[in-house]
């Protein structure tokens, strides 16, 4: 057995300590812009086959910048098996896990296979800190907005999203993957086939938090409103879960629902004369709330413009 003291285990473990030492309240969901940042993008999935986050289905394409500010898709990957990883620094079973997925690819061989490591809700200088730390072969990307994030479900951090070399999900793990389990899962994308058991252990995943909040404004025609959960992805569509509630509500003439720029969605609810502005509000907000979102899971918080 080894008695040497990795190094970059025992780094890996201060930054860990410090990162459970920080209150969860320091950590915000950056939408803002910034400079040679895009925000993330979902684009069309080029697949021969039905698209999504269960095992056997295509993986949601997405555009995404890296810290140098390059654009890359996920589609970009395809060829080989590769590791869609989400984490943030914050998160210590991230910073844990990350060695054991460089010494997997070191071992696999670099053109074997691709890591692409999305942090989520970071801005460009907090997942620096790690990645120039790390050094490791992996592509980075950033997703300060949660856009793809939101689209895969990602509720809490670490979570790995396994793919063969045709895009297609092999298998999906939420939290800490230790050795054994990253090499059973990247042998199923190797293989392209269903990986084997899987070992039942204790996981520790870190909640992203998330606000559920809807901003109403009055508009010529009615009301409108924003909010990251009136989004529609893959993992959730609120235009299709919510309409015809939304129609229902008394009041209500029509409801559309459009992209509000950023990272946000917006709900543009058409009134008919007489109609009750705070009866409608409070309308919406069940309407939505009677759904239920697999991130945004808080009672929404309705804020005036």
């Amino acid at each position: 057995m080894s008695r040497y003291v990795n190094p970059v285990r025992l780094l890996a473990g201060a930054i860990i300590l410090a990162a459970m030492l920080v209150p969860a309240y320091f950590f915000v969901i950056r939408d803002e812009v910034e400079p040679g940042i895009a925000r993330a993008e979902l684009v069309e999935t080029v697949a021969s086959g039905p698209v999504g986050l269960n095992v056997g289905q295509y993986a949601p394409d997405f555009e995404i910048s890296t810290p140098q500010e390059e654009r890359i898709r996920l589609s970009d990957l395809r060829g080989r098996p590769a590791v869609v990883n989400f984490w943030a620094t914050w998160c210590g079973s991230c910073l844990s896990e990350m060695p054991d997925l460089k010494a997997l690819q070191e071992e696999r061989g670099v053109d074997n296979v691709s890591i692409l490591a999305v942090n989520a809700g970071e801005t460009r200088a907090q997942a620096d800190e790690f990645i120039d730390f790390l050094d490791a072969p992996f592509v980075f990307a950033l997703d300060p907005g949660l856009v793809v994030s939101d689209a895969y479900g990602v509720y809490g951090l670490p979570l790995s999203v396994f793919l063969d070399a045709e895009g297609v999900v092999r298998g999906v793990y939420r939290g800490h993957a230790q050795p054994e389990i990253l090499e059973t899962l990247v042998e199923a994308a190797f293989d392209a086939a269903p990986h084997a058991e899987l070992p039942v252990v204790l996981r520790t995943v870190s909640h992203i938090p998330r606000d559920r909040v809807l901003v109403v404004s009055d508009e010529e025609a009615g009301l409108r409103f924003e909010g990251r959960s009136l989004r529609c992805d893959v993992s959730y569509c609120a235009r299709d879960v919510a309409a015809d509630a939304l129609r229902a509500i008394a009041g209500v003439r029509e409801v559309m629902f459009a992209d509000a720029g950023g990272t946000d969605r917006a709900l543009m609810v058409h009134l008919e004369g007489g109609a009750n502005r705070e009866s409608v509000i409070e309308g919406v907000k069940r309407a939505l709330e009677s759904v239920p979102d697999p991130v945004y899971d808080q009672p929404i918080i309705v804020r005036n413009r």
